[in-house]
């Protein structure tokens, strides 16, 4: 498997597709399994590259403090091993916060940055999700139909949920969790979230920004109660940052919406390139 080793853990990568590199951020559940509907879609025009992130799927879970920084610090690792430079950065869920923490620490490592399905700082509301999931944890661990039962209600749309993949999508987030994560790595992530406030981070983003999310997001919202910072405010706040709502998906339009998701993404994406050529057209002439 190949593997690169980063401040003392080995973080394990797959690579797809050629063209500008696209470094992948995933979730606090399903490892780079989040991302198994849209990289053979954007693969098609981007080198995408998947990582588990320290403490999940094939990556070593040492025991140890877990934040933001920590994980923020990896992809640095990881992309300097790669020997990329400079890449686009497309994160998730915690992904996503984890590459608002990037792109703050490491400016100088950041083409662009799809920030999907996060948060700055959750209001209590959030903290108060992450609170009842502890709790679920320690009594029942993450291998059971309650705990993937309770994280569907807060992550799915209504109608995706109610839907004929309703009853699957709960045993797919069930086995997720059972093979991507320990107990320990998970209850350090849903604390590290409860403490989390990135919102000094926004200010010093400097790369060009999309925040893309579902409608009927619960869990991230668009628009969180006055103690936190959700998707609008991140986009406000970073400057130049674009917005888009995708209607009718929940927290995972990496699932219920991975077509619109994907499409998205790749014309931000790609619209660097065409800047690029255009400003180096203008320098010649």
């Amino acid at each position: 498997m190949p593997m690169v080793d980063v401040d003392g853990a080995r973080l394990w990568y797959e690579e797809h597709g050629s063209g500008d590199a696209v470094v992948q951020i995933h979730g606090g559940g399903l490892g780079h399994a989040n991302f198994a509907l849209a990289t053979p879609q954007l693969a098609r025009a981007f080198r995408i590259i998947d990582y588990d992130q320290r403490g999940y799927g094939r990556s070593d879970r040492p025991r140890q403090r877990y934040d933001f920084d920590v994980w923020a610090d990896d992809v640095a690792g990881l992309v300097d091993a790669l020997g990329l430079g400079r890449a686009h950065i497309h994160g998730t869920s915690l992904g996503g916060m984890v590459a608002l923490a990037f792109a703050a620490r490491h400016p100088a490592r950041v083409e662009r940055l799809v920030v999907n399905c996060a948060v700055a700082k959750f209001d209590f509301a959030g903290r108060l999700h992450y609170e009842i999931a502890i709790d679920l944890i320690e009594r029942l661990g993450v291998d059971n139909r309650t705990y993937a039962g309770f994280v569907a209600l807060r992550a799915l749309a209504p109608g995706y949920l109610d839907g004929a993949e309703g009853e699957a999508a709960i045993e797919r987030i069930r086995a997720g969790l059972t093979t991507s994560t320990s107990p320990h790595v998970y209850l350090a992530a849903c604390r590290a979230m409860i403490a989390m406030d990135l919102r000094p981070c926004l200010a010093q983003i400097r790369a060009p920004t999309l925040v893309i999310g579902g409608e009927h997001d619960r869990m991230t919202p668009w628009d969180t109660g006055p103690t936190g910072c959700g998707m609008r405010e991140i986009a406000q706040r970073i400057a130049g940052a674009r917005a888009h709502v995708i209607a009718g998906a929940g927290h995972t339009t990496l699932f219920d919406a991975v077509d619109e998701h994907c499409r998205v993404v790749q014309d931000f994406l790609q619209a660097g390139r065409s800047d690029a050529v255009t400003a180096a057209h203008e320098t010649a002439q």
